[in-house]
């Protein structure tokens, strides 16, 4: 290792710093002290192997994962993704649980652990819906009220990358959350617990109660070694790649598509892992879902699995912005990309949801309907300009006014208050703003790999700019060159950028060690 500082010092073209290699002061704690310490480093090590052997799928996953250190990432130089989540720490795994409709849901704020794969079984037991072999959640019985019958509607709503501290923070600007939260049943210590914490994961764990060890959906773009190239999760809006099923896949088939089922986002990475195949599963019914997609930023969705409602037709991003001159706060939003990191997106978002859940019958008969949503305008915000902007601000606030106005959309639909229940939660979190140099970029990293390990950069398959955790590389060529993936995981964990780094061995390991 010193001799790798040393190499790394010496590299002309060193563009971030190694972790300190200065001489420790001797210790003035007493040595149990030190012990303790040894001991909870050891731990958390363990803890971040295992939320990365939760997430290990066989020809998916890669052969070197890294820990950012903490307030520190590495992102693209991408303009729209200044700031990038995908780290163990608190601000991208504490999440938002909460589950709000009497008189099916008990109220009150419960401290006990709970995980997004929790909420595809509770649900399931609200309605009746058959207990799944996938299942790697528990119920929270803590939030269900006993004897109260099925709700006619459950809607579980993803706000995108909504840390659960916004509920504080941006408490002023969220009464409508704010409400509920109070009225409802708050899970305080809701964590992820799957790496990385990226959109295409967090609604697959949603939607199947799985994890991706299960259900196959490892990052949200996936390096396809057969290809040689990267694909993003539900390539061409296939959905081939979801190894389990979802509830909702469950319930189209327990019902014999009885159901009403809509889903709908900003992503199809988002919505497939929520839905699930609709009629791409042998006996299941077409159910309604789009996402937000094409040139002119209208919906999109895969016709063979899914129906597209017609009432979508009539929602162009293109017109919003082109109304506002293409302009937001300041910034420029003209372009389907660009749009979506303002609060007029998630106003745009919100009343195309809102315009299919009028247009259907959910809520016509005793069977239950589910309703899966991404509101994807928090991420883009917060990739943009950060969690703590006032563009933040403000698309938070209008994504409070559309939730209010969902909620009595769906009053209605159900014939009145009382019949429906609501889920709140997230995918992920997101960073705040680094501290001077933790801002690092890919190519950065990629190119101190050339420079100690192949200069011409072919050992490196993939490094996940939407994850950035996660590295693929080619291990015949490692090999011929006289290296381990050992040898690149300890100059990883050489940098100042990283925490930790692991190899594709240590994580299988720990996988074989969790329970089956």
């Amino acid at each position: 290792m010193i001799r790798l500082r040393i190499a790394l010092l010496l590299a002309p073209l060193f563009v971030f710093a190694c972790k300190s290699s200065q001489p420790q002061k001797p210790a003035t704690q007493p040595a149990p002290v030190i012990e303790q310490r040894s001991q909870a480093a050891a731990s958390q090590r363990q803890q971040w192997l295992d939320m990365f052997a939760r997430a290990y799928f066989p020809g998916r996953s890669g052969q070197v994962y890294v820990i950012p250190k903490q307030g520190w990432f590495v992102t693209s130089r991408d303009p729209l993704y200044v700031f990038m989540h995908g780290s163990p720490w608190d601000y991208d795994v504490r999440i938002p649980i909460l589950f709000h409709g009497a008189p099916f849901v008990k109220g009150g704020s419960f401290s006990v652990p709970a995980k997004q794969q929790d909420i595809a079984p509770t649900v399931g037991s609200m309605i009746g819906a058959a207990s799944l072999p996938t299942y790697t959640g528990r119920i929270l019985n803590e939030a269900i009220a006993p004897g109260q019958g099925r709700p006619r509607v459950v809607s579980v709503i993803v706000l995108d990358a909504m840390r659960a501290d916004y509920f504080d923070t941006y408490a002023a600007v969220m009464p409508t959350l704010t409400r509920m939260r109070k009225e409802g049943a708050w899970f305080s210590e809701a964590r992820t617990v799957v790496l990385p914490t990226v959109t295409s994961v967090g609604h697959a764990n949603i939607g199947t109660g799985s994890e991706p060890r299960f259900h196959g959906i490892t990052v949200n773009n996936l390096f396809n070694r057969a290809t040689g190239r990267f694909q993003e999760a539900y390539n061409r809006l296939d959905t081939q790649e979801l190894m389990t099923l979802t509830l909702a896949d469950n319930w189209n088939l327990q019902t014999d598509g009885k159901a009403v089922i809509i889903g709908q986002g900003g992503a199809i990475r988002a919505v497939a892992g929520l839905v699930g195949r609709g009629a791409c599963l042998i006996s299941g019914k077409k159910i309604l879902a789009a996402s937000y997609g094409g040139p002119d930023g209208g919906w999109e969705t895969n016709d063979t699995c899914y129906t597209k409602p017609k009432v979508l037709d009539h929602f162009v991003g293109r017109k919003i912005w082109e109304a506002a001159g293409g302009k937001w706060m300041g910034h420029d939003i003209a372009s389907t990309q660009k749009f979506r990191a303002s609060a007029l997106f998630q106003k745009y978002e919100a009343e195309a949801l809102l315009a299919v859940v009028n247009d259907s019958a959910i809520g016509a008969d005793e069977v239950t309907d589910l309703i899966y949503v991404n509101m994807k305008g928090p991420d883009y915000t917060a990739h943009e300009y950060g969690p703590q902007s006032n563009e933040q601000r403000e698309t938070l606030a209008e994504l409070d006014r559309q939730i209010a106005a969902y909620l009595a959309l769906v009053d209605k639909k159900v014939g009145g208050p009382g019949r429906s229940v609501t889920i709140i939660t997230a995918d992920h979190g997101a960073p705040p703003e680094p501290p001077p140099g933790g801002r690092v970029y890919l190519d950065q990293v990629i190119d101190q790999l050339k420079k100690k390990f192949d200069a011409t950069g072919q050992i490196i398959n993939y490094y996940d700019d939407a994850a950035n955790n996660q590295l693929h590389l080619d291990t015949a060529r490692l090999q011929t060159l006289g290296f381990s993936l050992k040898d690149v995981a300890a100059f990883l964990d050489g940098l100042e950028v990283f925490e930790a780094a692991f190899t594709e061995d240590e994580v299988k390991a720990a996988q074989a060690r969790l329970p089956k």
